[in-house]
C-alpha cells in the first residue's frame, strides 16, 4: 500500500451569457502519492500505469523513486437551451495521475476530445411528438501522440404520436494504435469498425411496456451483439414487474492469454505476446419487483441470473510491434498440442526458441444474485430497514454454452445469505 495520498481539486461552471444558453463547465484535479520503492515500481506497473512498456517514450519505470505526482482535468461547452444542439469537450490524465482508490480509475496517459452538434424538433406534429438528431467526431492520443481513438458518432431519435419512442444510433471507429492490449508489452493496431444500436419502447403509460434493444459491433480484431427486450408490468398503480432477459456473442480474435519470456522473440523485445480467438456466450437477466403497500410500507426484490461460457481456439502470437499482425500456432513453423487441459507450444519448430505451456483459458461460468428490501417509515423521518442478501456462483474449466446444465447448477449450488437489519430514528428536539 501507498504510505500516504493526497487528491486535491475543483471543479465549477459559468455561463456565457444572462441567458444561461452557453455554458462551460470543468473540473481538475492534483494526486501525488508516496511510498516504498517496491511499491513505487508496482504502481508504475500496474494495468492503469503500465510504465514499463518496452516502447514507450514519455516515461519509463523509475525504481529510485518513492513518490508520484499527476494531474487530470476535463472541459465542457454545451448549449443548454434551444433547438440547435452543440456540446464538446477536452479531457486530460497525466501518466502520473493515481487517486490511490478514491475513485474509479481505469486508465491514465489519455487526452481525448470530441465536438458535436444536432437539432430536435418539439412542435407536436401528426407524425411525431419530438424528433432529433445529433452527430460528433472524436479522437484520443496518449502523451506520445499515438492516435488511439479516432472517429464518428451519430443517432436519431423520434417518438410518436403514440407515445412509442424510437432511438438509434452508431459509429465508425477508423485504425489507431492499441496501448493496452498487451497489458504492458509494446503497441498493436487496432482495425477500423463499425457499431451499430437500437432501441425502443412502447407507450409507458400503458399496463405493460415493452423495451427491445439491439447493439452490434464489427471488425477484423473482434465481432460481437448483444439483444434483450425488457417487459415492465404494473397490474395496479403501486405494483411494478419487469423482467429482461439479455443475450450477448462476442467473438475476439485477439483475446489476451499471457507473456512469456523468450531471448529468441527479438521483434518483440524478449518476450512472445499470447492472444486466443475467444468464441463467448452470455445470458442473463434482471428480475425486479417494487411494491409499494402504504406510503411508509414498500418491498423492493432484484434477481439476477448469469450464465456465461468461452471456449479459445486460434491461439497465435504477436509478430511484430505496431501491428495486427497475429499468426497462428501451427503455422509458420510453429506447433502446438493439447494435452491435459495444458497447451504446449514450440514457436519456431526446430528453431532455436524454447517451447513453453499454458492451461486450456476456456470456462464456464454460472451465478445467480438476488436481494431483498423490506423498507418501513415507522415514524416520520425514521426508517427501518430489513435486507436478505443471496449469491450463489460456480467456475468450471469447460467450454460450451449449457443452458440446462448451467440452470440445474443454480439450484444446486451452497449460496451465501447475508441478513442486514438497519434502524434510523429522526430525533427533533
Amino acid at each position: 500500500m501507498n504510505n500516504n495520498s493526497h487528491v486535491v481539486g475543483i471543479d465549477g461552471w459559468t455561463s456565457f451569457d444572462s441567458d444561461k444558453t452557453w455554458v462551460l463547465s470543468g473540473w481538475t484535479e492534483m494526486s501525488h502519492v508516496r511510498g516504498t520503492h517496491e511499491r513505487m515500481i508496482s504502481l508504475q506497473e500496474n494495468s492503469q500505469h503500465y510504465f514499463q512498456r518496452p516502447d514507450a517514450k514519455s516515461y519509463g519505470v523509475d525504481s529510485s523513486t518513492t513518490s508520484m505526482t499527476g494531474f487530470a482535468g476535463r472541459f465542457l461547452v454545451n448549449k443548454q437551451k434551444g433547438n440547435v444542439l452543440f456540446n464538446s469537450s477536452v479531457g486530460i490524465i497525466s501518466p502520473t495521475f493515481d487517486q490511490n482508490d478514491l475513485g474509479f480509475l481505469s486508465r491514465t496517459d489519455v487526452i481525448n476530445m470530441h465536438a458535436g452538434g444536432g437539432y430536435k424538433w418539439t412542435d407536436v406534429t401528426p407524425f411525431y411528438r419530438q424528433l432529433g438528431a445529433i452527430a460528433a467526431g472524436y479522437q484520443s492520443f496518449d502523451f506520445d501522440g499515438n492516435l488511439e481513438a479516432r472517429g464518428v458518432y451519430w443517432e436519431t431519435w423520434c417518438e410518436f404520436p403514440n407515445y412509442y419512442y424510437v432511438d438509434l444510433w452508431g459509429w465508425y471507429n477508423a485504425e489507431t494504435i492499441n496501448t493496452r492490449r498487451t497489458r504492458g508489452g509494446p503497441l498493436t493496431l487496432n482495425p477500423p469498425g463499425v457499431q451499430l444500436s437500437l432501441y425502443s419502447n412502447t407507450d409507458p403509460n400503458q399496463q405493460v411496456v415493452l423495451s427491445p434493444y439491439f447493439h452490434g459491433y464489427s471488425s477484423i480484431s473482434s465481432k460481437n451483439w448483444n439483444g434483450g427486450l425488457s417487459v415492465t408490468w404494473h397490474p395496479a398503480s403501486n405494483i411494478s414487474l419487469s423482467i429482461g432477459p439479455d443475450y450477448t456473442r462476442n467473438i475476439e480474435n485477439s483475446q489476451w492469454v499471457g507473456a512469456f519470456d523468450d531471448p529468441t522473440a527479438t521483434a518483440t523485445y524478449g518476450k512472445r505476446y499470447v492472444f486466443g480467438k475467444m468464441d463467448q456466450t452470455t445470458l442473463s437477466a434482471n428480475i425486479r419487483l417494487d411494491w409499494t403497500f402504504t406510503p411508509r410500507l414498500s418491498l423492493q426484490v432484484f434477481v439476477q441470473p448469469l450464465i456465461s461460457a468461452g471456449d479459445f481456439l486460434e491461439f497465435k502470437e504477436l509478430a511484430r510491434p505496431g501491428s495486427y499482425d497475429l499468426p497462428v500456432y501451427g503455422t509458420r513453423g510453429s506447433t502446438i498440442s493439447l494435452n491435459d487441459g495444458t497447451y504446449t507450444v514450440d514457436p519456431d519448430g526446430i528453431g532455436p526458441a524454447a517451447s513453453f505451456s499454458f492451461g486450456n483459458p476456456q470456462y464456464n461460468f454460472t451465478s445467480i444474485r438476488g436481494n431483498c428490501v423490506l423498507r418501513w417509515e415507522y415514524l416520520p423521518g425514521s426508517v427501518l430497514f430489513l435486507v436478505w442478501t443471496q449469491s450463489r456462483s460456480n467456475d468450471q474449466q469447460i467450454g460450451g454454452f449449457e443452458f440446462g446444465p448451467s440452470v440445474d447448477k443454480l439450484w444446486h449450488m451452497v449460496p451465501d445469505n447475508i441478513f442486514m437489519i438497519k434502524l434510523s430514528y429522526w430525533w427533533n428536539p
